[in-house]
């Protein structure tokens, strides 16, 4: 498969039926679950929660792109459920910097609201040892 370059990468829409792709941290594990806290926008409130789509990355690309990959795992959110989140919207936002094709940010505030339904949505797909 020949990549394009960079520069070349187009913003697309994102189908319901596609995951996104987040990695979590295990300071944000306690006793196996996620705590709401995982669930943030970065680095400040205005910014996206970065999650990578799925069509342009896999579950251990995601987890790679960590300072530190054994200190992470990583979730999935189905699409059409973050979109239903009140208040949360999915753009896909390819990062030239980063050189990440599937760069997808979730705008919105993060309340404690949402941060438990994102929680209640999310599926482990490339976990830790938890311990």
């Amino acid at each position: 498969m020949v990549v394009p370059p960079v520069e070349a990468w187009p913003e697309e829409e994102i189908p319901d039926p596609d995951h996104l792709f987040m990695r979590v941290e295990k300071s944000f594990v306690r006793n196996g679950e996620i705590i709401p806290g995982a669930f943030r926008n970065r680095p400040t409130e205005r910014d996206g929660m970065s999650t990578d789509w799925e069509r342009y990355s896999t579950p251990e690309q995601t987890r790679n792109r960590a300072k530190v990959p054994s200190n992470n795992g990583v979730i999935e959110l189905l699409v059409e459920d973050v979109r239903k989140v009140p208040g949360q919207t999915v753009k896909h936002t390819p990062s030239h910097e980063l050189n990440n094709r599937a760069h997808t940010d979730v705008f919105g505030a993060k309340d404690t609201e949402a941060r438990v339904k994102l929680r209640r949505i999310a599926k482990w797909v490339d976990g830790f040892a938890l311990t």
